[in-house]
């Protein structure tokens, strides 16, 4: 007796008649594999070619290889950074303008005593006081205000151990946490340091995106950190005044954008096509005391000489300016290094982050901050063509 599972006359004659049909799907499913899977892959092994940029591409940029791997460098900028430098005879340096809205570099530029090279803002160098940015933001974190008051004994660029005990003479100096940071002074953030810890610190470098390379499209440096044995270290790795903490000035560029996008950090990028990559890293209110003190150093820290007469420029009267500074001595390069690390901001022609490297030398003739304001005042005065939406990527 047939059972459910054997197969009669009419169903065997059924499933001859749809056999062919059968057949002919497999084929057309195999040749579409084949056809389209091949374009597929063609596509992807371009794609990848336009994603990884080595460092010798972008050794030299010239105005055939922005058209050529449609990177966001403008022209007129680039040209504008490289003959400035040639003007003024620096020796080394390295430049980085980036949309703090995007994350486009409009301008790479750098030099060595080999010649130009536009590929040195991806290496790292010795960060010196820009560290205090991020200690700043661990600071803040943790319920201090611009407002805050602050002291210290002595000298405030130096930081001797016995400036770092916590007492209260009549030689102590009594001013506030956004004074501190316009001037730069070491001993309140080395004091400072010691008082958080090392977990804040690290937390706060972290979410800045220390110890990863900033750039995804060709390689770059990590920004690295000291790792401090006792709480000298502490105060020198919270300060900035040691000789092990790292940046490159693309990764400096990023981490000043939190402060103009209410706390979203956003990721460099040197062609057009990568995806914008945007991370919330702080909060609005810290990013709010960042901006603030950040424009401190500019109205009456240690770029005030440099800045003072933009209320009355044609140009920069209309932008807002903030930065950081920073100098160390260092023996790679060899000399004294001097940061500009900052930001501009107009009311309807967007807002930038800004580098300035330089090392200051015997014969040198200008310097970071002012090699910066240069800049600013170029790109504001010839704005770049602005680009079409691109796709945004929210990291949280």
């Amino acid at each position: 007796m047939p059972n459910k599972y054997t197969l009669t006359p009419n169903k065997k004659k059924n499933r001859k008649r749809y056999l062919p049909y059968l057949l002919l799907s497999v084929v057309v499913l195999f040749i579409f594999t084949i056809v389209f899977a091949g374009k597929k892959g063609e596509t992807n092994v371009k794609a990848e070619e336009q994603k990884f940029l080595g460092k010798d591409i972008l050794k030299h940029i010239s105005e055939k290889d922005i058209k050529r791997y449609d990177l966001t460098i403008d022209w007129d900028l680039q040209n504008f950074v490289s003959e400035t430098a040639e003007k003024y005879k620096i020796g080394f340096g390295a430049v980085i303008v980036m949309d703090a809205s995007n994350g486009d570099i409009i301008s790479m530029w750098g030099k060595d005593r080999s010649g130009e090279d536009c590929s040195l803002p991806l290496n790292s160098y010795l960060a010196a006081s820009i560290f205090k940015i991020v200690t700043a933001s661990a600071a803040i974190e943790r319920g201090m205000t611009p407002l805050s008051p602050v002291s210290y004994n002595g000298n405030p660029w130096t930081i001797y151990k016995g400036q770092l005990k916590d007492r209260i003479d009549k030689w102590t100096q009594h001013i506030t946490f956004a004074h501190a940071f316009a001037q730069s002074n070491n001993v309140v953030f080395a004091k400072l340091g010691m008082s958080l810890g090392e977990e804040p610190l690290f937390l706060n470098a972290m979410r800045f995106g220390f110890w990863k390379p900033p750039m995804r499209e060709c390689w770059s440096a990590p920004s690295t950190v000291m790792i401090p044995e006792n709480e000298y270290d502490l105060g020198e790795l919270a300060c900035g005044l040691n000789h092990t903490t790292q940046m490159s000035p693309v990764h400096a560029a990023q981490i000043v954008t939190p402060a103009l996008n209410k706390g979203i950090m956003v990721s460099p990028r040197i062609i057009r096509s990568m995806p914008v990559e945007k991370t919330t890293v702080i909060n609005e209110k810290i990013a709010d005391d960042l901006y603030l003190m950040m424009g401190d150093t500019i109205r009456s820290g240690t770029f005030s000489r440099r800045f003072r007469m933009c209320s009355t420029d044609r140009v920069l009267k209309e932008v807002t300016i903030g930065a950081k500074s920073g100098s160390i001595n260092s023996k790679n390069p060899e000399g004294r290094l001097t940061w500009f690390v900052g930001y501009a901001d107009h009311p309807t022609k967007g807002k930038i982050t800004i580098v300035s490297l330089l090392l200051r030398d015997p014969y040198y003739w200008i310097k970071a901050d002012e090699f910066a304001r240069m800049i600013i005042k170029q790109y504001y005065d010839h704005p770049p063509q602005i680009a079409s939406a691109p796709v945004v990527r929210s990291v949280n």
